[in-house]
């Protein structure tokens, strides 16, 4: 929770606090990371052993350090991609690279309704799926191969119905304070 609150500060608003982060499932990632791992470096680890000559060692470290960076690459854009679910709305952040993000910010007032869907035998015994998200102001938004899609769907109804109970008591509160200056300004007269 400190990493999400660190990863996505800058996306929230004042007062706003995250509730639950929905990233896609690490076994999808997963081939990703291993063909990293394998060819980025396991190979050059080994090549340096089998080949342990001075002008060849600055080629082993060059492409070493070069596997890290994709590795580390690899897994930032799998945890910035993500859905926050904060007490105010729901957030769709999209992470292609340093240079290249998109933000979607849904309002729990404008959530029309929420859909999700597991396939496949890998889906149901992994438990990931699609789950989307239809709203007011424009095309519904989608996270592909989710992690645990009920579990996101139940959060966000669960923060929407809190937002939308304190809305209607800040509502109900302010119209209770207008009828008391109605009444008091209609007495003066």
């Amino acid at each position: 929770m400190i990493l999400d609150e660190i990863a996505f500060r800058s996306l929230l608003n004042k007062g706003e606090e995250i509730k639950y982060v929905a990233h896609v499932h690490p076994f999808v990632i997963y081939p990703d990371l291993f063909k990293i791992l394998l060819f980025a470096l396991a190979m050059p680890i080994l090549a340096y052993f089998l080949f342990p000559l001075y002008p060849f060692n600055v080629i082993w470290a060059v492409w070493i350090g070069i596997g890290i960076l994709l590795f580390v690459y690899r897994l930032l854009q799998w945890y910035l991609d993500a859905w926050i679910v904060t007490n105010m709305g729901l957030i769709d952040h999209e992470w292609n690279s340093l240079f290249d993000q998109s933000t979607t910010r849904i309002e729990y007032g404008n959530i029309e309704g929420i859909t999700h869907e597991i396939k496949g035998f890998w889906g149901t015994i992994l438990r990931f799926g699609n789950i989307q998200v239809e709203h007011m102001s424009g095309e519904p938004i989608m996270i592909e191969k989710v992690a645990s899609p009920r579990k996101i769907e139940r959060h966000i109804v669960r923060c929407q119905t809190e937002f939308l109970r304190r809305q209607n008591f800040e509502d109900h509160g302010k119209l209770r304070e207008m009828l008391v200056n109605l009444l008091r300004t209609s007495g003066k007269k």
